[in-house]
């Protein structure tokens, strides 16, 4: 006769009960909660069998088996995520979230998450380098200052790299104002990069392409048990790259490896351990200047004003190791640490704004080493419970990260002497000067950590409410060592928020078992390197207080056909408050600065993601952006972001071909359009109009181990700046038309 569950111990009032103690008690209460959901999860025995199917059945969610069991790769969405830590369905998350797919990446031959995000829903892709290895992303008018890795926090580089995509499983993508499980930052958007995981069945997967201007790749990915139990597993990738690029001069190789291991130390209870090591040759090209007329130049896309001897050397390093013990009826405790080293050394050349004739006569050289360390750790505890007939949840956690930078740069600039055209690019016109690069050294250093909780209660069957927030503290220690070759006596600049506390609220609603409505509030906050300006002294005054962010969302979630096909609709408004303004009392030009200013974000978008039908997947979504300047002296009525398009559309769907018509051809197709973008003010300034850009492939299922593809991108040639800048570099041409053909297999 099965038993009935039933908890000893009201699991929230045991919560409250720890909380009372104070932060204090918070992070021996996660090293305790063992304990603590042997309380909450220990069955009894009972003879009342109604109880069992009206509240066991019916609410508790299925024992997790630890076991690994194989991804879902086939589709354009997937039924769970966990970028909230909790598992859970994308209808069930009342924030904006989009997920690109093993399989979506894979028909449009996307290997770096820089193409992925171009194609995610209100996310603009901000690039800072020709070679593509730079870049921000921004959503609803606002970047990132983090991203996740497994839900481990490590800090965003505009400088630096990502890990090339055939490490993960998928991305996923909220976008809007989320401190719960970040901390300080921009309110804009959160990735969290899904790792592939070592699986217990045997699999080989691997490609080899050849594309467009000597673009060669090949990856490979072997994952099985390594004992008879299957208990150890492993798994390894490793992608291999070397490419030429459209501009002159630019071009670059790519290696990379990965591997993992998990072992099962008990039946409920898993051991991970990983590295990946990644390292990328290339050219440094900070783009294009401006013309002598103010405008965008009108030149060949080709057009690179890069030296012989300019390089770029990047390297990636990461280690993890994590411990995930699953408790009865999906209870978890997980503990994860992650170190990643980034190495980054460069030499390069910038060009000069030409005069009327094109000539360009004020080239400068520059060259850096920089290493960037971050240690993050995340611990936490999350368990649904049964209360009323209904299921609950709860979660609390803590979580650390740790930032060590420090940048040996030569000096600001070497002259070049010399001229070069705009119209005739020459990689051999200068030497190579020679670079100190003990001229200017700098350090700095931050920690952000926090404690999270996090409770959703379901006080009807239809309706959840969800309810939680985050305290944080946040440090940095930036000093200078050495600046135009002297030792500096300058004190470090240390700028701090503590117990700064983000509150998260949301309700749900379905209206029947496919459709739901959502609201959220969500806060986020931002710590400030501006100080007042104190009148008695005549100096610096008091850091200025963290910006603060607060969103309201509001929107519709659907999931039909099993959860294969999600869509999804939200409205929001975002307002960022203290912004640092400048202080009219303090003397001119000393950069102190008041806390008084405020900019506001609204928008909407819509998204479908998913199987339509058995043979046809796709993937769609509009976003509207709309941001400015509420009360700034200088920036009134202006976009906050002036990068981000008003209007942003993208498409990307496959069909595969009835059988009765031709046997295994997969058709694909995408779009991308956007609204036009500028950088500047007022008469002075550089601007893109809006353009769509179209993409297709066409796939051949050679037999059920063997598939041939051919992807296009930038279908009709469209010629475009996808990076526009008013000054004297950081304009940059999107890829002109690009032919791509690949063989993968599997075993």
């Amino acid at each position: 006769m099965p038993q009935t569950v039933r908890f000893t111990q009201h699991p929230l009032s045991r919560a409250l009960q720890l909380i009372a103690g104070g932060t204090k008690v918070a992070l021996p209460m996660l090293m305790l909660c063992g304990q603590f959901t042997q309380v909450m999860a220990e069955p009894t025995t009972s003879d009342r069998e109604n109880i069992i199917n009206a509240q066991v059945t019916a609410n508790t969610l299925p024992t997790i088996k630890v076991a690994a069991e194989k991804e879902q790769s086939t589709s354009y969405t997937t039924k769970k995520i966990a970028i909230g830590k909790t598992t859970q369905s994308l209808k069930e998350t009342p924030q904006s979230v989009s997920v690109v797919t093993r399989q979506r990446l894979d028909d449009q031959n996307i290997s770096t998450i820089e193409n992925a995000m171009k194609y995610v829903t209100g996310l603009t892709v901000v690039r800072y380098d020709a070679a593509g290895n730079y870049n921000d992303f921004n959503a609803r008018g606002y970047g990132s200052d983090t991203y996740q890795m497994d839900g481990t926090t490590l800090r965003t580089d505009s400088n630096g790299t990502y890990l090339d995509l055939s490490v993960f499983d998928r991305i996923e993508v909220l976008r809007g104002a989320s401190s719960m499980f970040s901390g300080a930052g921009e309110p804009g958007v959160s990735i969290n990069l899904v790792r592939k995981r070592a699986l217990a069945d045997f699999a080989l997967t691997g490609k080899v392409s050849a594309g467009s201007w000597d673009n060669y790749r090949g990856e490979a990915d072997v994952t099985g048990k390594l004992t008879q139990d299957g208990a150890l597993r492993g798994r390894l990738v490793t992608a291999v790259q070397d490419y030429d690029t459209f501009m002159n001069g630019i071009d670059g190789n790519k290696k990379l490896v990965y591997g993992t291991l998990e072992y099962d130390i008990q039946n409920n209870t898993t051991l991970s351990l990983g590295a990946t090591y990644q390292d990328i040759n290339t050219v440094l090209s900070r783009g294009l200047p401006y013309g002598p007329d103010g405008k965008l130049l009108n030149i060949s896309r080709k057009t690179s004003f890069v030296q012989d001897w300019n390089k770029q050397d990047l390297t990636n390093k990461e280690f993890f190791a994590e411990l995930e013990h699953h408790l009865n009826h999906d209870g978890l405790i997980k503990a994860t640490v992650r170190q990643s080293i980034r190495d980054n050394h460069a030499k390069y050349s910038d060009p000069s704004l030409p005069d009327a004739k094109g000539d360009m006569s004020k080239f400068s050289a520059l060259a850096f080493k920089r290493e960037d360390k971050d240690f993050t750790a995340d611990l936490f505890f999350n368990t649904p419970f049964l209360f009323a007939g209904q299921t609950h949840n709860f979660l609390i956690g803590a979580d650390y990260l740790k930032g060590n930078s420090k940048t040996n740069y030569s000096s600001w600039g070497t002259p070049l002497i010399g001229t070069i055209n705009i119209h005739h690019d020459n990689q051999h016109q200068f030497a190579e000067p020679y670079f100190d690069y003990d001229t200017n050294v700098s350090k700095e250093k931050i920690e952000n950590y926090g404690i999270y909780s996090q409770l959703r209660i379901k006080p009807l069957e239809r309706l959840t409410l969800v309810g939680g927030g985050r305290v944080s503290w946040w440090k940095s220690i930036s000093t200078t060592l050495r600046a135009d070759g002297k030792d500096s006596t300058d004190p470090a600049a240390t700028h701090d928020a503590k117990a700064e506390f983000t509150p998260y609220a949301a309700v749900l609603f379905d209206l029947n078992p496919n459709v739901s409505l959502y609201s959220s509030y969500s806060e986020i906050f931002k710590p400030q390197n501006s100080f007042t300006y104190d009148p008695v002294t005549g100096g610096k005054g008091k850091q200025l207080d963290p910006r603060t962010g607060t969103q309201v969302e509001a929107g519709l979630k659907a999931a039909f056909f099993d959860d294969r096909l999600n869509l999804s609709s939200a409205i929001y408004q975002l307002e960022d408050k203290n912004r640092a303004i400048a202080d009219r009392s303090a003397p001119e030009g000393l950069g102190y600065s008041v806390a008084a200013g405020k900019a506001r974000s609204r928008g909407f978008e819509i998204e479908a993601s998913g199987q339509i039908t058995d043979n046809w997947q796709i993937t769609t979504g509009y976003a509207y952006t709309k941001s400015e300047y509420l009360t700034d002296p200088n920036q009134q009525g202006q976009p906050v972001n002036t990068f981000t398009p008003k209007h942003n559309f993208n498409l990307w769907t496959t069909y595969k071909l009835p059988a009765t018509i031709v046997e295994g051809v997969n058709l694909g197709f995408g779009l991308r359009a956007v609204s036009s973008y500028y950088d500047g003010s007022g008469s002075q300034r550089v601007q893109q109009d809006g353009y769509t850009l179209a993409s297709a492939s066409l796939g051949y299922q050679i037999n059920p181990r063997y598939k041939f593809a051919i992807n296009v991108d930038n279908l009709f040639d469209k010629k475009y700046y996808e990076k526009v800048n008013y000054w004297i570099r950081q304009n940059m041409y999107g890829s002109p038309r690009s032919v791509t053909a690949s063989l993968s297999f599997k075993y």
